[in-house]
């Protein structure tokens, strides 16, 4: 795994999210459901960088934001994770990670697999956004990685 790979796999991450965040602009969702899902598919993103830096969790998993909030967050944890991204070294992929969940559970994972995991878990929401943003109506974008490549 390469810095260039990560910092795709985030840059298309951050294309993705802004693409539902531009339907949030243009059309307000009904269902509670959907801010919801988003606002923790960004909180999720600081919480695992908080992990991986050994800071305390900043940010709560499941967090009420006003769109603007959401749009900000987006932005600025995004930015924090491309810094992080840029300053890992090569052999860096490979530590291991040791935190302890909310629960108690404490848990030794390799920075590779958690950065896997962190855009995995928000191609995971974005799609299950997509499902209720249909629901109403919304027109959905193609949020699908290959495209993301095809553009850029």
């Amino acid at each position: 795994m390469t810095k260039a790979y990560f910092k795709q796999l985030f840059e298309y991450d951050k294309w993705a999210s802004d693409l539902l965040m531009e339907k949030f602009e243009k059309q307000f969702p009904q269902n509670p459901r959907i801010y919801e899902l988003f606002s923790h598919l960004i909180s999720t993103q600081r919480i695992w960088l908080d992990r991986i830096l050994g800071i305390p969790q900043s940010v709560e998993r499941f967090q009420d934001r006003l769109p603007e909030e959401m749009k900000g967050d987006l932005e600025n944890y995004h930015l924090a994770w491309m810094e992080f991204i840029d300053q890992l070294q090569p052999g860096d992929f490979d530590r291991v990670v040791s935190y302890v969940h909310p629960n108690g559970t404490p848990y030794n994972e390799r920075l590779v697999d958690i950065m896997a995991h962190v855009v995995n878990h928000g191609t995971h929401h974005r799609g299950n956004l997509v499902v209720l943003m249909k629901e109403e109506g919304f027109v959905i974008p193609t949020l699908d990685m290959i495209f993301y490549v095809r553009e850029k």
